[in-house]
């Protein structure tokens, strides 16, 4: 199979997913509590903002967006091989952590960021891990409600949701019940989501072909769409 292309520019706005080899489950609560601390020693040591991320069981979804040309690449490959030492190390074992690289989909800010964000909450609920995205541990959901700046950044797109903490929280959780009630979309294999005019701008600018036998676009409601690779059978992580 080839590698899937890498995709990113300075300010780019990232959703990006990283899964544990051969699909297996091997996160619990002790290596949940690495990867937060690996991820909050990447936002310190890399130009990145990070303004949600969610650990599942056997993948982990990060939103952020990047400082320049190559921070997609040189941060991931850190977290990613950072985590995989210290993991490898405590387990006594040896071998691959990560399934191949981590993939990554360009996201349109004022369209879809806000969406994103709930996209990222929402995985335990589509996986039957919880209830609601509060009832969630390993996720940045808590630091987002209590803006807490020592666990995530905050977009101004965000911050535009009220003039308070918690009229904003107040705004966000009623896109969340929004996004919650349509049909769980796949953006771990997608390159650009957004508005057509962005995403074949997109396309235009990285060299991607129309859709045809190998690239498809979907809509995903409310004038957003995605571009992407035509998928074999075989699932992809959320």
């Amino acid at each position: 199979m080839s590698r899937p292309p890498r995709f990113t520019y300075a300010g780019a706005l990232h959703h990006t997913t990283l899964r544990c080899n051969n699909r297996e489950f091997l996160f619990d609560e002790a290596s949940f509590a690495l990867f937060h601390e690996v991820l909050q020693a990447a936002r310190r040591r890399c130009p990145v903002q990070l303004y949600n991320y969610c650990l599942m069981t056997n993948h982990v979804h990060l939103l952020f967006e990047v400082g320049a040309d190559d921070t997609l690449s040189k941060a991931m490959h850190w977290v990613g091989n950072t985590f995989s030492r210290r993991f490898n190390k405590a387990r006594g074992r040896n071998g691959h952590v990560w399934e191949g690289r981590f993939r990554s989909t360009i996201v349109e800010a004022p369209s879809y960021f806000v969406r994103c964000m709930a996209y990222v909450d929402l995985n335990p609920v589509w996986a039957g891990m919880a209830g609601r995205p509060e009832d969630y541990r390993w996720s940045g959901h808590a630091a987002l409600r209590a803006e807490d700046s020592a666990d995530l950044d905050f977009h101004p797109l965000y911050l535009e949701g009220g003039s308070d903490a918690a009229s904003r929280y107040a705004s966000y959780r009623a896109l969340l019940d929004r996004e919650a009630k349509r049909p769980a979309p796949t953006l771990a294999t997608e390159y650009f989501v957004g508005r057509a005019r962005f995403v074949a701008r997109m396309a235009r600018r990285f060299g991607v072909a129309g859709e045809g036998a190998f690239i498809r676009r979907r809509s995903l409601g409310s004038d957003i769409f995605s571009l992407g690779p035509r998928m074999g059978k075989s699932v992809e992580p959320r």
